[in-house]
């Protein structure tokens, strides 16, 4: 768990995580130095529950932090809970049954997706194993799950040789994709466990954060090209959906970057070019959009996030 200026929060996800029906666990608390009571809270239940072992220094960056959680750890198995998050109190008995069950490398779990007001949630289904291939597929498809560290379970053995690029900011991202690319077997069940809190401060809304995502799926799509060539055609259909939301939120941010429009705009056409049966009707019609009337994409992306923010009010 990585603790940064989350005082409002990260009480609730440490309790969640001690009170797991699972106890053989040891919970690895990083601390970055914030300006709010996060650091007291967490030394304050590392002082009550010797399971914790709090790891405090100068912030340097998720990236660093999850190095030195990292570096820490004892156990055979690794999962990680974001500080503002919490979760179900047998997350971690029932992917770590599905693990052993299936034989699995890798196992992953649904979620609860929480607002002020209201909870979302996946939709609960039997189990279904999956090979490396078909799990980047999942995560290429934007349906399922996706490259995120925290609804997953990983056998500690599949992160030899890995740790977190600490120039990058997406650094989860190209993290994720080669341990599913490492797992023999991944089991996924979308019962849902955990309870991702979605907060405000969209990336659009945030300088720099689009182009950082940008430099994280090139990354990622280098990596699948080489090693995943037979999903090649994920890979485009993904990268042709990220470069379009790419350019939707430049437009639409505080102050667009023209050269990174072009950019992005560019980049949009050459993917487009590519024949792909996997391309389907709706984004062939933003593809035509952004190519040709990006002020119009612009008004329908304000218009969706305008009616996406009135409907769910999202926590600070």
């Amino acid at each position: 768990m990585i603790v940064y200026n989350v005082e409002d929060y990260v009480e609730q996800s440490i309790k969640s995580v001690l009170d797991q029906t699972y106890k053989d666990i040891e919970l690895i608390i990083v601390v970055g130095r914030g300006t709010d009571r996060s650091e007291e809270i967490c030394r304050k239940y590392a002082e009550l529950d010797s399971r914790i072992k709090l790891i405090t220094g100068e912030a340097k960056g998720i990236a660093d932090a999850r190095n030195q959680g990292l570096a820490a750890v004892c156990g055979d198995w690794l999962g990680f809970v974001d500080s503002d998050d919490y979760i179900e109190p047998d997350m971690f008995e029932r992917m770590l049954d599905n693990m052993k069950k299936y034989d699995a490398d890798i196992s992953i779990c649904g979620r609860f997706y929480e607002y002020v007001g209201t909870t979302l949630s996946d939709k609960a289904t039997e189990p279904v194993v999956l090979n490396a291939t078909q799990a980047l597929a999942v995560t290429l498809g934007h349906e399922g799950f996706f490259l995120h560290c925290w609804d997953k379970l990983f056998s500690k053995k599949i992160f030899e040789g890995l740790h977190f690029r600490t120039d990058i900011t997406v650094e989860d991202r190209i993290v994720v994709d080669r341990l599913l690319s490492a797992a023999d077997r991944i089991v996924y069940d979308p019962t849902p466990k955990y309870h991702f809190r979605e907060r405000k401060g969209s990336c659009s809304k945030r300088s720099g954060m689009v182009r950082k995502n940008v430099e994280a799926n090139l990354l990622m799509e280098e990596f699948l090209t080489n090693e995943h060539p037979e999903l090649a055609n994920e890979c485009n259909r993904f990268m042709l959906y990220e470069f379009i939301t790419a350019l939707q939120n430049e437009l639409v941010c505080d102050e667009p970057d023209r050269d990174d429009i072009r950019e992005y705009t560019d980049k949009i056409r050459t993917l487009s070019r590519v024949a792909n049966p996997l391309i389907g009707r709706s984004l062939r019609a933003k593809t035509f959009l952004a190519l040709y009337f990006p002020g119009l994409l612009k008004t329908y992306t304000k218009r969706v996030q305008k009616k996406a923010s009135e409907e769910l009010e999202r926590f600070d």
